[in-house]
């Protein structure tokens, strides 16, 4: 009768308490039984996790910064313009290339660059690093010399040859244009000019600039 009752007891143990029982099992399953046992409890986590985590919100991506530049103004002096535009050919005007910087032209101060296109056209710019109305009337002021002194010129730059069938051209560069200067543009038929903007920024390389031609100035 005891026996039988310890039997029971060691029974009861066993489904309660879910561990291997206190009464040796039979030949070999003491060996594999704690296979079964491992299994399910690693399974049983697996599937709380598994709740744990479906019931989480989705949490938006951190922001990334990858291929973002943030851009700063640059300030700069015209004689770095002459430089960015004396050796780089073609920086405002695809095939525009400079021949001479800074000539004088009595009394009407200095030209800031010549150059010339692809069609051999002479081509007056001047600029300035700040909003200024006098760069109309002064680049005005440059053409009238150009036409009028046009043999000249063309003497003082053989090579490469002007073509003087064309009547020269005008360029004018700028940060900015005041609402005056667009004005007075409005009614200029003569000479033809050619109004750039440009912009510049600040890189770990130096000054960077972007220019802009601006129609119907």
């Amino acid at each position: 009768m005891s026996d039988m009752d310890d039997s029971k007891s060691g029974g009861s143990t066993d489904v309660q308490g879910l561990g291997r029982p206190d009464k040796p099992l039979g030949r070999g399953l003491e060996d594999v039984s704690h296979l079964f046992l491992s299994h399910r409890t690693d399974e049983a986590a697996a599937n709380d996790r598994a709740v744990v985590r479906s019931n989480e919100p989705a949490s938006p991506p951190p922001p990334s910064r990858a291929g973002i530049t943030l851009l700063r103004p640059a300030s700069v002096t015209k004689d770095w313009l002459t430089i960015v535009l004396t050796e780089f050919d073609g920086a405002l005007e695809e095939g525009l290339r400079t021949i001479d910087a800074n000539i004088p032209c009595h009394p009407c101060g200095e030209i800031d660059l010549l150059a010339l296109d692809r069609a051999s056209h002479l081509t007056i710019i001047d600029f300035d690093t700040t909003v200024n109305d006098g760069l109309l009337l002064r680049g005005i002021g440059h053409f009238d010399w150009v036409v009028r002194n046009l043999p000249n010129v063309q003497r003082m730059y053989r090579e490469p040859t002007i073509n003087a069938s064309l009547q020269p051209r005008l360029v004018l560069l700028a940060p900015q244009f005041s609402p005056l200067v667009r004005c007075v543009a409005r009614q200029i038929t003569r000479p033809p000019i050619h109004w750039v903007r440009y912009l510049t920024v600040d890189t770990s390389g130096g000054p960077g600039i972007l220019f802009e031609p601006v129609a119907g100035e």
